[in-house]
């Protein structure tokens, strides 16, 4: 028989505006308690981060697409041009 065990790590949900080259996003991201926003994005360069509960808008609306609400979209941290918090 094999058991499994899953732990789940403890996170604060911090909400923030990341702009990208052709996106604004506005959502969440899931730190660790009490950290700094810019470690968690430092840590994942290379990477992308998980943006939960996610508005995203089109920086170039020509094509009239407006805002999508998402349950969740991954962010590529290299495209990250600007991030605050909200």
């Amino acid at each position: 028989m094999i058991t499994e065990t899953i732990v789940k790590a403890s996170t604060e949900k911090v909400k923030v505006k990341i702009k990208t080259e052709s996106y604004i996003v506005n959502g969440n991201v899931h730190t660790m308690p009490g950290g700094r926003l810019s470690d968690y994005i430092t840590s994942h360069i290379n990477r992308f981060i998980p943006v939960t509960e996610a508005e995203v808008v089109p920086i170039d609306d020509r094509l009239n697409e407006g805002m999508e609400k998402r349950e969740v979209v991954f962010i590529n941290t290299e495209k990250i041009e600007m991030i605050e918090y909200l």
